[in-house]
């Protein structure tokens, strides 16, 4: 019986990665078919009641909605700054700080893309600094091979955190696990981060018949700028801000070195007159309030306590012990609220623009809606598998001791790899962590392995595997008009990507050996 309860415990991820990967189904139509078949496998060998699938389903329609509020936020905001054409204006101010290919190409995609990452994710980065950087005069496929290898690191925290708070959050960890995930999370990203900017300078060397040697001390010098205040927000504040508190300081310090000379190649020629600090001050005010706002609701205690308090509660779905709670003036969404709202007072945004930018944001998320519900429906199924009346295991963990038993301590180094594994089927950090947090949070605790460090590994993992994302190629790929490119684009990013998953892997194996 248990190898039947194992291989039927396979066949969701199976179906998935056939699907997707080899029939090349969209997502839209695999997850509502992968969803069904678990529910039948459940209620057929688990002897689950068809009440409690139907309260999963319920709570997976609930973490929707509380997902896709902060996404439809997030958008809008970003949405509102393109009408105002304040995005042309940061856009317009970082070419300008300096004319060295390598320069640009790091200040573009590694910084300023990881702020509409930390600001917006969902793979919105690529799809915004790719189109850039053909403007500068790269070519298509470089220009989105380079966008997707930056939108890596900063994408654990993307969304203002909703991979972690979200992904691993809807998996019912609390909010004190997530936090010391988020910590473990920013530091192996700070290790493993610094080959970033290195592989975007070697790239554009290589295109530009540069010498690679002369801009590895800026290459080095932009990776700290960003991953440093990066884990030390995470570590302070939480998974919130991360990202975006990152990438704005790592724009002020890495900016002002460039236009200094500060690290250049001695080869860097005088930089063109910039716009004046008051308007670029005035362009990206919405994400500086935004910052400040996230930050004392999370950083200071009496704040955070008061608003936790307030929250939305369904105890008890359709009688069968599974919950859900809302809170909903700590939740993200509510500070991307407060952003607009700022935004459209300071930019004397119409009421017209406004209709028109949130219709626009509705607009993109129509498909992604469905697919999310049923993924985070099928999360629910694989979490209540472990409340079946027979008092079997779970599906979760019947692959996870099987998966101890096959790697013992290596799944250490295993973790990341199954994290961009799922990124790359799903396309999302969040959606990766999702699919596959419980899975790998069962496995440590079958090995004796710390779950905030798997955990964090997944997370990691998950970030990383958005370089070879298909979805997220895709969509970097339609914004400069490049089609049918996609095996190309992975053959340039899987190499960055694998060497990244590897490094995290092995610092995960010697901080086990320090703890």
């Amino acid at each position: 019986m248990s190898n039947i309860l194992l291989i039927a415990s396979l066949i969701p991820f199976t179906l998935i990665f056939y699907l997707i990967i080899i029939k090349k189904w969209p997502a839209i139509k695999t997850m509502p078919l992968a969803w069904l078949i678990t529910a039948i496998i459940l209620l057929t060998l688990w002897k689950l009641s068809p009440t409690s699938v139907a309260a999963s389903f319920i709570k997976g329609a609930l973490l929707t909605i509380e997902i896709l509020l902060i996404i439809i936020g997030a958008i809008w905001l970003l949405e509102i700054m393109k009408e105002k054409r304040k995005i042309e204006v940061i856009k317009n101010f970082l070419i300008k700080i300096s004319p060295d290919k390598r320069i640009q190409a790091i200040i573009i995609v590694w910084l300023f893309g990881s702020l509409i990452e930390g600001v917006a994710g969902f793979g919105t980065p690529a799809a915004i600094t790719a189109p850039l950087l053909v403007a500068l005069g790269f070519t298509p496929i470089t220009s989105v091979v380079l966008a997707l290898i930056a939108n890596s690191t900063p994408v654990s925290f993307g969304g203002a955190g909703t991979p972690i708070l979200l992904g691993l959050g809807s998996l019912d960890f609390s909010r004190e696990i997530l936090n010391e995930v988020a910590k473990t999370t920013a530091l192996l990203h700070l290790i493993g981060g610094l080959i970033i900017p290195l592989t975007i300078a070697f790239i554009v060397s290589k295109l530009q018949k540069q010498k690679f040697s002369e801009i590895i001390p800026f290459a080095i010098f932009s990776s700290l700028a960003f991953t440093i205040p990066y884990f030390l927000f995470a570590y302070l504040v939480g998974p919130e801000l991360p990202s975006i508190a990152g990438s704005i300081i790592g724009l002020l310090i890495v900016g002002s070195a460039a236009r200094k000379n500060i690290l250049t190649p001695k080869t860097n020629i005088k930089t063109a007159k910039l716009l004046g600090k008051k308007t670029i001050l005035s362009s990206v005010s919405p994400y500086i309030f935004l910052v400040i706002i996230l930050s004392l609701s999370r950083a200071i205690p009496m704040i955070k306590n008061n608003l936790v308090n307030f929250s939305l509660n369904y105890q008890n779905i359709l009688g069968t012990g599974i919950s859900y709670a809302f809170n909903y003036f700590f939740t993200p969404s509510f500070y991307f609220l407060l952003a607009i709202i700022f935004t459209a007072i300071i930019f004397k945004t119409k009421p017209k623009e406004i209709k028109q930018t949130l219709s626009k944001t509705i607009h993109q998320l129509e498909k992604p809606a469905l697919t999310l519900l049923f993924i985070l429906a099928l999360v629910q199924l694989f979490l209540i598998s472990e409340r079946n009346p027979l008092e079997i295991q779970g599906m979760p963990l019947l692959l996870a001791e099987t998966a101890a038993s096959l790697t013992g301590q290596f799944f250490i180094i295993l973790s990341p790899f199954i994290g961009t594994f799922g990124a790359f089927i799903a396309g999302s950090n969040t959606v990766s962590n999702l699919l596959l947090g419980s899975f790998q949070a069962s496995t440590a605790q079958a090995l004796g392995i710390s779950v905030i460090l798997i955990l964090a590994l997944q997370t990691v993992g998950g970030a990383i595997g958005n370089m070879i994302a298909i979805h997220n190629i895709v969509a970097a790929s339609a914004t400069v008009k490049l089609h049918d490119k996609e095996g190309e684009i992975i053959r340039k990013t899987i190499k960055t990507c694998l060497l990244y998953a590897l490094i995290v892997g092995i610092a995960g194996m010697i901080l086990v050996k320090l703890t």
